[in-house]
């Protein structure tokens, strides 16, 4: 497969990736920066998110309408979010409209107006998001488990912050975080689809030009893993929990083996969980396995949602899926379907131009450098057997398993072997 990738480096240190993908007629352009909810420190939590909602408030030449109504009138699609360890703001448009996304997102970047009204109005918006996520308890628990495991580290504070320091941030915090983050060598802009690589270049580089700033410094200090059992209380109707366990950075050597690890516990329909939980036993609507990762660490967990009746019956089916892999390992058969699943999926995955965007980003933030399609697939093809085997004896041990149970139940209905812990 024939992947036609670029790379520059601007003068003030932004980087530029493109890859051309001659056969569409649409362009995802993505403004990404290198920092997120880690960075910021304690009295600042949730300010990257709330910088994420302002600089589409306004900039020195556009209203936050004349923004969106730019956008509406080209027929483009224009959003952002954040993550534990990065911000995005991107753009779809048809490829003739490419030096608008390119103006307007560098607009938004480098211009925001950050107005006192805008403040207060989108920090009355940020704390509707809270409590719509404390409406969800499917979202709520993985910001309560990510609280337990990594207690008093950024990475277990909520991306959205809290209602108490969201409500006390000034102008002038919500400013000096934006000057200290917002620096052009934390700044990689991807693009892909129906574009030439200098075409983007030119249009990039007299708009960022005189972008200066000097990044805040930052200690780097990687997280404890804490291991934890605990129950909180809910009135719901059902009970949803997280067992996880120690994963692994996103670069580590191993990764591809952890993606097809997640696979055949729980990542797709086929999965060990999916089917022993749901289609024979009808215990559960939702049951999943999932990774998060970071550059330091990460997580394996197995999400699910139950009656309070059936709450001990799934976690032991858990349990037991988990002990099974650990005495028998994963026949050559599970694996190739494994291998071929994640293949099909990643080739799915990556039709869209925004998918594209996305990964060419993500590879130069994590890695510096790219991995072509075809070399993603010989890798997944690549892991073998011992490697998996060899990988969940040292992920799947039970002396590092934690638990966290969200809904109307208590200690009393945990299992013989958690009641202890």
């Amino acid at each position: 497969m024939v992947e036609e990738y670029k790379k520059s480096v601007l003068p003030d240190g932004i980087r530029l990736v493109t890859e051309r993908m001659p056969h569409v007629r649409s362009v995802a352009v993505g403004i990404w920066v290198d920092t997120g909810s880690r960075n910021e420190p304690e009295g600042r939590s949730g300010v990257s998110h709330l910088i994420e909602h302002l600089v589409f408030k306004g900039t020195d030449s556009r209203t936050a309408e004349e923004i969106a109504r730019t956008m509406d009138s080209v027929g483009g699609q224009m959003d952002a979010f954040t993550a534990k360890e990065h911000t995005c703001f991107f753009v779809n448009v048809l490829d003739e409209h490419l030096p608008l996304a390119v103006d307007l997102l560098t607009d938004i970047l480098l211009h925001p107006l950050f107005g006192a009204e805008d403040i207060e109005k989108e920090k009355s918006v940020v704390l509707q998001e809270i409590k719509m996520v404390e409406d969800t308890p499917d979202d709520l628990i993985h910001d309560l488990f990510a609280e337990r495991i990594w207690p008093g580290h950024p990475l277990g504070r909520p991306i959205l912050g809290s209602r108490e320091v969201i409500q006390g941030f000034s102008r002038d915090t919500i400013l000096r975080h934006f000057q200290e983050e917002y620096c052009p060598e934390k700044i990689t802009v991807a693009v892909a689809g129906r574009a030439q690589h200098d075409q983007v270049l030119e249009l990039l580089a007299p708009r960022v030009d005189g972008f200066q700033c000097r990044a805040a410094s930052r200690d780097g200090c990687p997280p404890s893993q804490r291991v934890t059992v605990d129950m909180v209380h809910k009135a719901l109707e059902q009970v949803h929990l997280v067992v996880g366990f120690p994963g692994l950075s996103h670069t580590a050597a191993e990764r591809y083996a952890l993606y097809l690890l997640n696979d055949i516990i729980g990542g797709s329909m086929s999965s060990r969980l999916f089917q022993q939980v749901r289609e024979r036993q009808g215990l559960v609507y939702s049951i999943h396995s999932g990774t998060q990762a970071y550059h330091d660490t990460g997580i394996l967990y197995v999400y699910a949602a139950t009656d309070a009746v059936n709450f001990s019956k799934v976690l032991k089916l858990i349990l037991k899926e988990v002990r099974d892999l650990k005495k028998d390992g994963i026949a050559p058969a599970e694996l190739r379907r494994a291998k071929d699943h994640l293949k099909g999926s990643l080739m799915l995955s990556l039709e869209s131009t925004s998918s594209r965007m996305s990964r060419l980003a993500k590879q130069e933030l994590y890695f510096g450098s790219f991995f072509s399609i075809d070399e993603m697939l010989a890798a997944i093809d690549s892991v073998p057997e011992e490697e998996m085997q060899s990988l969940i004896q040292r992920l799947l041990d039970e002396d590092q398993l934690s638990l966290l149970a969200l809904g109307p139940l208590d200690r009393r209905h945990l299992p013989r072997e958690f009641s202890r812990r």
